[in-house]
């Protein structure tokens, strides 16, 4: 009997979570600065590909997100391009700031990886890092928009140029607009 009531109680608590619970899928679009070990390098276009987020309650949510960004460099008749992207995952809290929603999503970038074409050579950097996240969400219905600023930090330590290892810190803050669409 008593193992009836506690499945009961559980199931009626998820329940409730799940009538509450929103699914969001959004893209986005701004602007992100290269900094630490290449601050040489200018700020560029940033892409979010997609951010997935799945809310428990009005509040607690998680939320999974891949994203891109370019950046050249011009110094001393030497030129390079280069691309990073993070795969990131992490939870999100959420609360009211006038008739607005504040998303606040630290997230853990477990996969960092970037490409690097210049004058001296190619290289290919990965590593790992995180993501101070936040975006201010408005609009009704199904449809919403985010104005987002996002801080990016971590540790390329393995980059290859020429057989030779090396290792990079790198920072970035990503500031731009995207949408989304509530299921």
């Amino acid at each position: 009997m008593k193992k009836l009531l506690l499945l009961t109680f559980i199931l009626t608590a998820f329940t409730m979570n799940a009538q509450d619970s929103k699914f969001y899928l959004g893209v986005g679009l701004g602007y992100a600065t290269a900094g630490g070990d290449f601050d040489d390098y200018k700020g560029g276009l940033d892409l979010d590909f997609f951010d997935i987020g799945y809310r428990f309650n009005e509040s607690w949510g998680v939320t999974l997100g891949l994203n891109s960004s370019g950046h050249k460099f011009e110094e001393n008749g030497i030129e390079a391009t280069a691309g990073f992207a993070t795969f990131a995952a992490g939870p999100m809290y959420s609360f009211p700031v006038g008739n607005m929603m504040w998303d606040f999503k630290p997230q853990w970038a477990f996969s960092m990886a970037g490409a690097i074409e210049s004058d001296l050579g190619d290289a290919d950097v990965k590593g790992s890092g995180f993501i101070i996240g936040n975006s201010l969400v408005f609009g009704d219905g199904p449809w919403q928009f985010s104005g987002d600023l996002d801080y990016v930090f971590g540790n390329f330590d393995d980059i290859d140029i020429s057989g030779v290892d090396y290792d990079a810190d790198f920072n970035s803050l990503r500031i731009g607009f995207g949408v989304r669409y509530n299921f």
